[in-house]
């Protein structure tokens, strides 16, 4: 086959594969707009959650409802599906996912800060650091403050073939 037929078919190709994945992102977009629309708003009074999880949980839904009236979408989903992306990403080894768990646990300590009365304000917020540092347990699992050292020693050196010369017997003559 003649070069430029393969270059032609090769780039058709990568035509076709840019398109598929242009099509693709536009489906995915429109079924994550149309999952998070659908998702109903989280009135702070009504959710089911007991213990101590239940007093951070109010405390974050509390400063997220205050904060979000005017979305289209429920801000507490969106701040719940946050967190579970970067507690199986970071599982998963993702750095990316890592630094969005950081994130989102600073922020949710720093909303139940805010959120939590001034007389309770201390004992709730270490409640929601001891929960969120036991929860880092899984997604920060594997990860490492040591400097990572990469040495490769290579041993082999020169290869010194051993030559051995022996002269030839001298024939002998008769």
């Amino acid at each position: 086959m003649a070069n430029w037929v393969k270059a032609v078919l090769g780039l058709a190709g990568i035509c076709l594969v840019i398109l598929l994945l242009d099509s693709a992102t536009d489906a995915l977009a429109a079924m994550l707009h149309s999952l998070l629309t659908a998702a109903p708003r989280v009135q702070v009074g009504t959710d089911t959650s007991t213990g101590v999880f239940a007093v951070i949980d109010q405390l974050i839904r509390t400063y997220v409802t205050a904060h979000s009236t005017s979305l289209p979408i429920s801000a507490s989903t969106v701040w719940q599906l946050v967190g579970i992306f970067g507690l199986i990403g970071g599982f998963a080894r993702s750095s990316g996912a890592r630094i969005t768990w950081t994130a989102w646990g600073a922020a949710s300590i720093a909303m139940v800060w805010d959120a939590a009365p001034d007389e309770g304000r201390t004992i709730v917020t270490g409640l929601a650091v001891l929960a969120w540092t036991a929860a880092s347990a899984l997604a920060l699992r594997g990860l490492t403050l040591r400097p990572a050292f990469f040495t490769h020693i290579h041993n082999a050196g020169h290869q010194i073939e051993p030559h051995i010369h022996l002269p030839a017997p001298a024939l002998q003559k008769r």
